[in-house]
């Protein structure tokens, strides 16, 4: 039965996405600013081409967290990016996922819940190693909070490097 509801869960909220999206684009286009709709539009097709190379990756349990976060009660919102090809028998899917919602867990305590926040996710393949590449842009209460965790973090990636850490801006790169 639970799992029934989830699949209801995940209807109702990819309608009422598919919704606004095509009601944006009819404002647009009754308003005469064809280029906003097909701008729209574009970003429908970029989207949809990420989650198809998502859902492809083998890595059911993680490709789940990010294709849902957004209907979730978080402080900021995710986009992702799957760069090219990525061999996913490098990674365990149960860890990379547990890893990635406690992640996003610390971020969203450290995420001020008044601010426009955002997360875009970029997933490679680089040589052996599958490279995260997470740009967090928004507001941030305690970022030490968060850099504190990350350094400590020793349960899953083989390397975590923080390149850019301030009260608005986060770059960190893991490597798996």
């Amino acid at each position: 039965m639970n799992e029934l509801l989830n699949v209801i869960n995940v209807i109702q909220n990819t309608r009422h996405d598919w919704l606004n999206r095509i009601q944006l684009i009819k404002a647009y286009i009754s308003l005469g600013k064809l280029d906003q709709a097909e701008r729209v539009i574009n970003e429908i097709v970029l989207d949809t081409q990420n989650e198809a190379k998502l859902t492809n990756l083998k890595l059911p349990q993680f490709a789940v967290i990010l294709l849902t976060h957004n209907w979730g009660k978080y402080a900021f919102k995710i986009e992702y990016e799957i760069v090219d090809n990525i061999r996913t028998d490098i990674v365990d899917d149960t860890v990379l996922t547990n890893w990635t919602q406690t992640f996003f867990n610390e971020l969203n305590r450290c995420a001020d819940p008044l601010s426009e926040n955002h997360l875009y996710i970029t997933l490679e393949q680089l040589n052996d190693n599958i490279h995260f590449q997470y740009h967090y842009s928004g507001l941030l209460d305690n970022s030490s909070q968060l850099i504190g965790w990350l350094t400590e973090e020793k349960s899953f990636p083989k390397e975590i490097t923080i390149q850019e850490a301030n009260d608005s801006e986060m770059v960190i790169d893991v490597f798996c």
